[in-house]
């Protein structure tokens, strides 16, 4: 009779895996205080404070790079266990080069949408303090179920997109949209 555990927690090289959820992203920054500062405004708080830690070597490694050292803060967003979590970071070696360059309408952004209460509110709130918006909160369109949404961008040219849906739906609804057909695609 063999002594071995079961349960995989115990010996995870016995058990299945499975990928369970999105850690972390990560948003590079030219000026780490400037862009902390703004995604605290948007409620983002510090989970970990990482601006005066040196990188241990693995690091740069595990990305394919000959050394990577930064500037950073783990941030989170929500109260729950697996809340949307923000790895913002000022690269320091090598230094990241912000390929945005200025806005420009005919350039496919970087985009981070985050799922807002009570948008327009926001809207206000967030102008009030300094943030500039594309544009102003979109009037509810009850075909994809959105009630509002709207854009800034943080301080690297990274679109932050403010979004609401109507009665607490989880995503925008396509049914009635307009298709493509094979050939347009």
């Amino acid at each position: 009779m063999s002594t071995a555990s079961t349960d995989p927690s115990e010996n995870p090289e016995e058990g299945d895996w499975a990928v369970e959820s999105l850690f972390h992203f990560v948003v590079n920054a030219t000026n780490f205080e400037r862009s902390l500062e703004f995604y605290q405004r948007l409620g983002f708080r510090v989970l970990r404070d990482n601006r005066d830690v040196i990188w241990p070597s693995y690091v740069g490694e595990n990305f394919g790079m000959e050394a990577a050292q930064g500037r950073g803060a783990l941030l989170g967003l929500g109260e729950s266990e697996h809340h949307t979590r923000l790895d913002l970071i000022e690269w320091l070696e090598p230094r990241w080069e912000n390929p945005n360059g200025p806005p420009s309408p005919k350039r496919v952004p970087r985009i981070m949408a985050l799922r807002t209460r009570n948008l327009r509110r926001a809207y206000e709130d967030l102008r009030s303090q300094g943030v500039e918006f594309i544009a102003t909160p979109r009037d509810p369109d009850p075909v994809t179920g959105v009630e509002s949404v709207v854009c800034c961008r943080d301080p690297d040219g990274y679109v932050v997109e403010l979004i609401e849906y109507i009665g607490g739906r989880l995503g925008s609804r396509v049914d009635d949209l307009e298709m493509r057909s094979d050939d347009e695609a």
